[in-house]
């Protein structure tokens, strides 16, 4: 199961956007606020593209790569992640282990909802609390 979500971390390590992009309905939800609370929630390829592109500006060489990964049914999954890099202005280094929760659409696969949490607990605890 973490096999399916490798490649789409792989398109951001890559720098290929428009090949992540795809894997998000239209009107898809990207929601970082649990982790980054000055970033309100984006809805659409649109949005959700301006905030990626910034972070490419804003980091050097981040990177995210799935660690594990939890089927929490209706189509969600739990994937823990590492992401890391450094600052291009700071020169900060990141190094952090967090989750998303994944709401996959099931006719095509498409994610319809991408939240990031700060860990696999609160992740699960999230899908569970939604159900």
């Amino acid at each position: 199961m973490l096999d399916q979500f490798k490649e789409r971390f792989e398109c951001w390590n890559r720098d290929e956007l428009d090949l992540m992009q795809d894997m998000y309905a239209e009107d898809a939800v990207f929601d970082v606020s649990a982790v980054f609370t000055d970033v309100a929630p984006m809805e659409g390829h649109q949005n959700m593209r301006r905030y990626w592109n910034e972070l490419r500006e804003t980091w050097d060489g981040v990177r995210i790569d799935p660690l594990e990964g939890f089927d929490v049914g209706d189509g969600r999954y739990v994937i823990g992640i590492r992401l890391w890099g450094k600052g291009q202005r700071s020169g900060a280094e990141v190094d952090q282990h967090l989750a998303f929760l994944y709401t996959l659409r099931p006719q095509d696969g498409k994610v319809i909802r991408a939240q990031l949490l700060p860990d696999v607990a609160a992740a699960i605890s999230v899908a569970g609390s939604s159900h």
